[in-house]
């Protein structure tokens, strides 16, 4: 059976930019995949600590097989920090900020490698970003307002050395934004949601069962919100051209 994690943090401790929406794309998504009959579970505000993000990644990854399907689904708030292991070109990491960032520092795009890299070789890995940076991997507290958090002053926990892994051919990041955009966030009928989850599930709706993940993103595109931000599919070419999350 495809399993389908979601974490979303509308209420960050500390008067952090809370946000409205999260929740409600975790809702949103939790119901699209448990329809399609995927075993879903989720992680919400103070329940998203960064170990338990961690802790249940890594499970998800020890426990699939050669051919299963897993998706994981983030929205809250992302950012940038500085890069302590020089493994990063632009001399940044990028990272998910869980609900005790402030605490126990952001999960850097390091780790999330480091994660996924456990998974079995053939596993197909969906990952949908509802956050700043999460291109290469910022949401406010109003209505078409921003996804990120700075942490210049955030306990960071120290990185990982990306070190070389078992090439993988079957992992896909449905990003909100390019690396110069924010991710928004937007109100629609008294009900908020991140624009990505929004077009995400609005133009899923109305694709054929055969659709691939790159006409699912050029429908996204054509949504009219792109001069807002351009949602982003990253992954191979093989991918790309499959049915989307395996079969709508």
């Amino acid at each position: 059976m495809p399993r389908m994690l979601s974490v979303a943090i509308n209420d960050y401790p500390q008067g952090d930019r809370r946000l409205r929406g999260c929740l409600n794309d975790s809702a949103a998504w939790l119901d699209w995949f448990d329809r399609r009959g995927w075993q879903v579970e989720s992680l919400i505000n103070e329940q998203a600590t960064g170990i338990r993000i961690a802790k249940a990644i890594e499970r998800l990854m020890n426990e699939s097989s050669p051919g299963d399907r897993v998706a994981i689904h983030f929205s809250g708030h992302g950012s940038q920090v500085p890069d302590l292991t020089g493994d990063e070109q632009d001399g940044w990491d990028e990272c998910y900020c869980p609900w005790d960032v402030r605490t126990s520092g952001p999960l850097r795009d390091d780790t999330l490698y480091h994660l996924f890299q456990q998974r079995a070789e053939d596993v197909r890995l969906y990952v949908i970003a509802d956050c700043c940076h999460s291109g290469s991997l910022h949401r406010d507290s109003q209505a078409n307002s921003i996804r990120y958090l700075p942490l210049e002053r955030s306990n960071p926990r120290v990185g990982q050395r990306r070190a070389a892994a078992a090439v993988r051919t079957a992992g896909l990041l449905l990003a909100a934004c390019g690396e110069g955009e924010r991710a928004r966030e937007i109100t629609i009928a008294g009900r908020s949601h991140g624009l990505l989850t929004h077009l995400a599930l609005l133009t899923l709706r109305d694709l054929p069962s055969e659709a691939t993940h790159r006409t699912w993103l050029a429908a996204m595109r054509q949504s009219g919100y792109q001069t807002i931000q351009q949602p982003r599919l990253v992954g191979s070419d093989r991918l790309l051209d499959e049915p989307v999350f395996g079969g709508l």
